[in-house]
């Protein structure tokens, strides 16, 4: 039987080691697990993971032994970057755990001129840190035995840099688009080609902002005549993104076939 618990666990490795005490505490305290009890590893970094068996439990460590590594059976199948402009209070918290949930590959947050939050110095590296964490969490939670990069908070301009745009899978959401993206994110669900969606902070994109991403291969598009709140976007785009791609292909695309002639 497969086992129940799920961990991350990052450099995973064949072999005894020490997890450390946030991993210690998750799979003794909340799950009960005692020395000989089998758990599942991921290295989210990685893409692999390995079975593992609890050896010790000691105070406020936990020493494993894993078994041999292999490729992951559950991870994101296409790249997907989400380019998000940081908004106010833990909102942000929300959609890295939404994103991760939802397939994304990789978060790329950046300041807007509408942005509220300023950090600087080492507080942008805590704040990185921490939804980094949320992510490999958000990971465990839902099966994936990968986790999205998580890239430092950018400067628009830099972000859009970061994002690596490409003609026509590059969408910037923007609530004065007269563009929907429907149509071009029913097309973009039948491949595998890597996608890009930037979303604004509470107040949206600037003008200037909406134009430099056009400038880098973005498409301006609408996600109807609702305005979402900054936390909604993500959840909103994404799952529509997955309802599509288990679709298949659409009717536009794909006829069924013909009935066989009478008698052949």
């Amino acid at each position: 039987m497969a086992a129940r618990v799920r961990v991350p666990i990052a450099r995973l490795a064949e072999g005894e080691r020490a997890l450390g005490a946030r991993v210690a505490r998750y799979l003794a305290s909340v799950h009960r697990l005692a020395p000989g009890d089998a758990f599942a590893a991921f290295d989210p970094e990685r893409g692999l993971e390995a079975d593992g068996e609890v050896v010790e439990v000691s105070a406020g460590d936990m020493v494993a032994r894993f078994g041999p590594l292999r490729p992951a059976r559950l991870v994101a199948t296409r790249e997907v970057t989400w380019v998000q402009a940081v908004p106010k209070g833990e909102k942000m918290d929300s959609i890295v755990r939404d994103a991760t949930e939802l397939g994304v590959t990789r978060i790329v947050p950046a300041t807007t001129t509408y942005t509220v939050v300023k950090l600087d110095g080492p507080r942008r590296e805590a704040r990185r840190q921490r939804w980094e964490r949320i992510a490999q969490e958000a990971a465990r939670q839902c099966g994936r035995s990968d986790a999205p990069e998580i890239l430092a908070i950018l400067p628009w301009r830099d972000a859009i840099a970061a994002s690596g745009p490409l003609q026509g899978t590059s969408f910037c959401l923007y609530e004065r688009a007269t563009t929907p993206l429907r149509g071009a994110l029913l097309d973009a669900a039948a491949g595998l080609e890597p996608l890009v969606f930037a979303a604004g902070p509470e107040g949206g994109f600037a003008p200037d902002e909406v134009a430099l991403a056009t400038e880098a291969g973005f498409s301006a598009v609408s996600l109807g005549p609702f305005v979402l709140r900054a936390e909604t976007v993500a959840a909103a785009t994404l799952g529509a993104l997955r309802v599509l791609e288990g679709l298949g292909p659409s009717p536009e695309r794909s006829r069924p076939a013909e009935p066989p002639a009478s008698g052949a």
